[in-house]
């Protein structure tokens, strides 16, 4: 837990000059990875919900850094997808982060981040799939 604090201090430092929310963000990233989304899609997986990631959504779009495109897959819902304002933006982000991660000399192997990753991702996969009684 130590550590993910430390990376949230960390990111809002690199990052808090920015007017978006770490929230907003974290949209705009996964527009970049995934592609064009669905409202509802986007909020899966999240712990908010459409109604919170719609107006996450609203802002990015009046922002110029997302934008309404028409769904063809359905005549009601709109897919939102990436302005190339949003990708300079996110990249930009990006640039200082990577250059914030080389700066660390951490000397890891490629293999290291291998399993380092695997060990993150079954953590994550354990922790979707436990459920807490309420």
């Amino acid at each position: 837990m130590a550590l993910h604090l430390q990376l949230q201090v960390l990111t809002e430092e690199l990052h808090g000059h920015s007017e978006l929310s770490r929230a907003c963000r974290g949209i705009l990233r996964d527009l970049y990875r995934l592609g064009p989304r669905t409202v509802p899609q986007l909020a899966r997986g999240r712990p908010v919900s459409r109604q919170n990631v719609l107006m996450l959504v609203n802002r990015l779009i009046s922002d110029g850094l997302a934008e309404q495109i028409r769904n063809l897959e359905h005549k009601r819902s709109y897919l939102v997808r990436l302005t190339s304002r949003g990708k300079a933006l996110l990249e930009e982000m990006w640039s200082r982060e990577t250059a914030l991660l080389n700066s660390l000399n951490l000397n890891l192997s490629t293999d290291d981040l291998q399993a380092a990753t695997n060990v993150l991702h079954r953590l994550r996969e354990a922790l979707e799939e436990h459920q807490i009684d309420q």
